[in-house]
């Protein structure tokens, strides 16, 4: 497939439509944050998290090192989290297996359900997985896209496991 070898955007909806995403009701969820330590900054918005950060919405749960909340005017923008590496799990609608995924920092943008892993990022479910440098996940598009278009120095590698042949009756 020419399409998984560009150096380019690869859209991996193409590629993988077996992928399925996170729960729907899921964006409808608060978000609960635990830590070791918590610093708020209200003129800045900011809160930071340090030490065994887990944050959870719904059925993703996002586990780092550090992670900073971005707030204006009492919302959430943005959450940013880092680790080596950030983990990341989230149960799919249809009882289909859970979505993974790793990288060394991760972006999440709640009002548009868009979460993003930079370097070394990984996103897998069952045998099927992409890696890059740059992958973002579209949760509430269902759409995923692999890559970085401003730079050609890193590849996606896209791996897709056979499925298993269902026998019919005789």
């Amino acid at each position: 497939m020419t399409c998984a070898r560009t150096r380019t955007l690869v859209v991996l909806s193409c590629l993988w439509p077996g992928l399925t995403f996170g729960l729907s009701s899921d964006a409808k969820q608060p978000i609960y944050i635990e830590a070791d330590t918590a610093t708020y900054d209200e003129a800045t918005g900011q809160t930071v998290y340090i030490g065994h950060v887990r944050s959870t919405q719904g059925s993703l749960i996002v586990d780092s090192d550090k992670m900073i909340v971005y707030q204006k005017g009492g919302k959430t923008e943005k959450v940013v989290a880092w680790a080596n590496p950030v983990r990341l799990k989230q149960t799919p609608d249809g009882g289909k297996e859970d979505i993974h995924g790793t990288g060394q920092r991760a972006e999440y943008f709640p009002e548009t359900g868009i979460l993003i892993l930079y370097d070394k990022a990984v996103v897998w479910q069952g045998g099927d997985s992409t890696e890059s440098d740059r992958i973002e996940y579209d949760s509430r598009k269902n759409f995923v896209k692999a890559g970085d278009p401003q730079s050609n120095k890193s590849r996606v590698h896209v791996k897709l496991a056979p499925k298993a042949e269902t026998k019919s009756p005789k």
